[in-house]
């Protein structure tokens, strides 16, 4: 999709940028709008139901509604000032209602984006990068599953991204190429939502302050300051990176770590489509919804095991086992070990708030990812080594 370049104008004080300002409508623009706005139909927004997570308010309906007996009175040889008096509007907003000049009511915006994207296919929805605006009217799209059946709705959504950057930040702190990056973006995909059920701190939908048509998520992560974190979250990022959401340290006090992504869609789609909670949910109280999961192929299991380990896991200290602990999910994650073949129990019995399983088949899976190598990956190989485990 090529860039769009709104007009700029010098209203701007006090050595601010530029407003950007919309562009009137091009000849395509107007024939779409026309055969909307002048149908019997027009009220219909039923096209919306073709996007995933879009919100629209009452003066968003005043608006479009405006916005249509604008035309309708146009189409009927209405001058400005008359369509003015009868909408009882200034006239330079009906003006700016036909022509678009620096006016283009969000729900008319929408339908010219789904009417130059077409229908998503069956059972996926269209999911917008941001609102429209004057300087993005067509922002990009990407479509996903509304309900995850297999894990192969995830590997068609990763489908749509470019590779990893070679030149990414992420890869060269772990020496590793685009093109392994290529090769296991199903394994880096799994790790990153674990990371969002376990440590990844969410600033959730309803905080994007200035969102009014979508409610996009932010990764924000406190972590205490040492190099296993880190690296723990450089791999994070590596798999933020893979869908495209930049991720960044950002200033913290000392002893802690943070990082912060982009607010993005795409992860509110991730925490709500993938992870299965509900708009406002925490994965601190509610437990995942994640049928799909004890389908998947065993490696991916092992990448989404790790990532909640990396993030919530440690290793008992004389070695004899490994743990997990999850008050809302130890269960389930109970689950996922026994289907990879291996024995884990849950403690305590009477309300489960800890899994865990023995040091031999952790170190067989491995149980923490062996390219962060945590400080807990690094207990976990010299107990190992201590006990006569790992030759």
């Amino acid at each position: 999709m090529e860039e769009y370049e709104g007009t700029k104008t010098n209203t701007a004080r006090g050595g601010k940028k530029p407003r950007v300002q919309y562009q009137e409508y091009d000849n395509d623009e107007r024939s779409i709008l026309r055969s909307k706005l002048l149908d019997y139909n027009w009220e219909d927004l039923g096209f919306l139901n073709h996007f995933w997570n879009i919100v629209h308010d009452e003066g968003d309906l005043e608006q479009y509604r405006r916005m249509a007996g604008s035309w309708q009175h146009m189409s009927r040889g209405r001058t400005y000032p008359q369509i003015a008096q009868a909408l009882s509007i200034l006239e330079r907003k009906a003006r700016a209602y036909v022509r678009g000049d620096n006016c283009r009511p969000n729900l008319a915006q929408m339908y010219l984006i789904h009417e130059k994207l077409g229908q998503p296919r069956e059972g996926w929805k269209w999911i917008l990068d941001c609102t429209p605006k004057p300087t993005n009217p067509y922002p990009a799209a990407l479509q996903v599953p509304e309900r995850i059946r297999d894990h192969n709705d995830i590997l068609e959504f990763l489908e749509q991204f470019q590779p990893v950057s070679p030149n990414s930040e992420a890869l060269r702190f772990f020496g590793l190429t685009g093109d392994w990056a290529k090769e296991h973006r199903a394994e880096l995909f799994w790790f990153l939502m674990a990371f969002l059920v376990g440590d990844g701190g969410k600033q959730y939908v309803h905080n994007e302050y200035r969102a009014r048509h979508y409610k996009k998520t932010a990764m924000t992560t406190r972590m205490t300051y040492k190099d296993s974190n880190f690296r723990v979250l450089r791999y994070v990022q590596l798999g933020l990176e893979l869908i495209g959401i930049p991720s960044r340290q950002v200033k913290s006090e000392d002893g802690v770590v943070r990082w912060n992504s982009e607010a993005s869609n795409a992860i509110t789609w991730m925490m709500q489509g993938s992870i299965g909670l509900k708009e406002g949910q925490s994965t601190s109280n509610y437990p995942v919804d994640m049928p799909w999961m004890k389908n998947c192929p065993k490696k991916l299991i092992v990448a989404f095991l790790q990532g909640i380990a990396d993030s919530d896991g440690s290793v008992d200290k004389h070695g004899y086992y490994t743990s997990i602990s999850s008050i809302p999910n130890t269960l389930f994650f109970k689950e996922l070990f026994e289907i990879l073949g291996v024995e884990a129990h849950a403690y305590p019995r009477a309300k489960p708030q800890q899994v865990r399983i023995w040091l031999k088949p952790a170190l067989e899976l491995p149980f923490f990812n062996p390219i962060v190598r945590s400080y807990r990956y690094e207990q976990l190989i010299q107990h190992g080594i201590r006990r006569k485990l790992i030759p």
